[in-house]
């Protein structure tokens, strides 16, 4: 099969660029033909250097007006040069140049990551809807990261669109399982990510505060991020200045030491504040990989919560216990039962493990458009 992938992609963001790459080749590794675009501005950060797929750098990543006509020109000449079976795209924002290219392209399926309305002003979520109403009838297929994105672009399409529920995945060549090498007079909990209010780090630097007889307690946040100020003062406020370290953004090729020092993996603690009550974070995936216990609010499509080595906590604003953390931590610093959690991640993030049935989804969209197509003829 041929595929087209599209993607809108800033290049500060370091995850989506590392998944498109990851799902482009294990594509290809189970036998299809795909060429992927991916448009970004490379004024934002710097470009992604030895990726499997073509980077258009276009001023406004596709969004602004001319950078977006420019974009959907580059698209259909994609489809005109190359003749995709079906073309996959992650979710570009709804509008006039999307249900163009809809009507006139092979088979579109679109791959949504979230709920749009829950993350922009009420002017533009009426925006977006209007356009959803006429793009979504001619769309040959959606793949959600969660149930409840799937569930809600459904209940808008106007028809039984078909779906398929596929959380994020990981590649276990790139994330590898890393040994512990775990202090034994304390618990460090980790966190690697772009800290923004969905983290919920202010719930465990607030449950810290609320429990002053676990001194033995830290936290490591590694990144950047529009939150790191109001976390730092936070955690200054609340007198946690010594057992909350921020070590700012660190390389990927030197994360290896902070998994090897972290007791527990600090996932994703307030999804409520998007406006989800389950996420599928690129993160929690490598935790596992890397063979870590961690905790995690809401749910994860991928995580069922009776795994032993899984906290899964309501999502709400109230604070996390660090007594609860602390347990978890001495139970599963064993580098023999860590090996538990590679092994179960090995069998159910990893791409190749979800390839085929996504393959075999965007293969039953094409055939169902195609079959569509000889009826109207």
């Amino acid at each position: 099969m041929k595929i087209l992938y599209v993607a809108f992609a800033g290049t500060d963001q370091s995850g989506v660029h590392r998944k498109l790459a990851e799902q482009v080749t294990a594509l290809r590794a189970h036998g299809q033909q795909v060429e992927c675009l991916v448009f970004a501005d490379t004024r934002v950060a710097p470009a992604p250097t030895d990726v499997p797929y073509t980077l258009i750098d276009l001023p406004g990543g596709g969004f602004g007006p001319t950078s977006r006509a420019l974009a959907f020109l580059n698209c259909r000449e994609a489809v005109e040069q190359w003749r995709p079976d079906v073309v996959y795209m992650r979710y570009p924002i709804y509008d006039a140049h999307v249900h163009k290219f809809v009507q006139q392209s092979p088979p579109v399926v679109f791959e949504l990551q979230t709920i749009f309305k829950n993350e922009v002003p009420p002017e533009m979520a009426a925006f977006e809807q209007t356009w959803a109403e006429r793009v979504l009838p001619d769309t040959a297929g959606i793949v959600a990261v969660t149930n409840e994105i799937m569930a809600y672009e459904i209940a808008r399409a106007g028809w039984a669109i078909p779906g398929l529920v596929m959380p994020n995945g990981a590649d276990a060549l790139t994330i590898p399982f890393t040994p512990p090498a775990l202090a034994t007079n304390r618990a460090d909990l980790l966190c690697v990510a772009s800290f923004y209010p969905w983290h919920g780090i202010d719930r465990l630097i607030v449950g810290m505060a609320a429990e002053p007889d676990v001194q033995d307690v830290h936290l490591h946040l590694v990144g950047d991020g529009p939150t790191v100020p109001d976390l730092r003062a936070l955690a200054e406020q609340a007198g946690l200045s010594e057992r909350v370290h921020f070590h700012g953004q660190v390389p990927v090729c030197n994360l290896g030491a902070f998994y090897e020092h972290a007791h527990v993996a600090i996932g994703s603690l307030a999804p409520h504040r998007v406006g989800l009550r389950e996420l599928a974070a690129l993160k929690h995936r490598e935790y596992a990989l890397r063979g870590i216990p961690l905790v995690l609010a809401g749910g994860d499509a991928d995580f069922p919560s009776t795994l032993p080595w899984l906290r899964q906590i309501v999502s709400d604003d109230s604070p996390v216990s660090p007594r609860m953390l602390r347990a978890l931590a001495l139970a599963w610093s064993n580098g023999a039962r860590r090996t538990q959690i590679r092994l179960w991640a090995e069998s159910h993030l990893t791409w190749n493990v979800k390839v085929p049935t996504w393959i075999a989804f965007l293969d039953a969209c094409r055939m169902r458009r195609a079959r569509a197509g000889e009826a109207a003829a």
